[in-house]
């Protein structure tokens, strides 16, 4: 008896660990999301200003970051869609994925 008590508590301690742990991962993956998609938008003002300027060397190291960074936040924003249990349709995100990814090869 006490040791069926005693798994019981184990079990529900290991239940909730792992579910703090989702959650903090989840969180994480929100936060690179979101810095990096700040980083991405920066570097593609950035590399806007380049080009207009007619600096197209400097536009495309500023639009390869900018896609690199597009690139972490769209997979963080996957990874966090995938523990939240969120995968009905993320054609969307994958088709943003690809684009960034043009972006990247673009100037290459």
């Amino acid at each position: 008896m006490l040791l069926s008590i005693f798994s019981l508590l184990i079990s529900f301690f290991i239940s909730n660990t792992v579910i703090a742990d989702l959650d903090t991962d989840f969180k994480s993956h929100m936060q690179d999301w979101n810095d990096n998609s700040e980083l991405a938008t920066e570097h593609l003002k950035n590399a806007e200003k380049e080009f207009l300027n007619g600096d197209a060397l400097q536009g495309c190291v500023e639009q390869r970051k900018a896609a690199n960074y597009g690139i972490s936040a769209t997979e963080s924003l996957i990874k966090a869609f995938e523990i939240n249990g969120s995968t009905d349709d993320l054609s969307g995100v994958r088709s943003g994925l690809a684009k960034w990814k043009e972006l990247r090869d673009f100037c290459g």
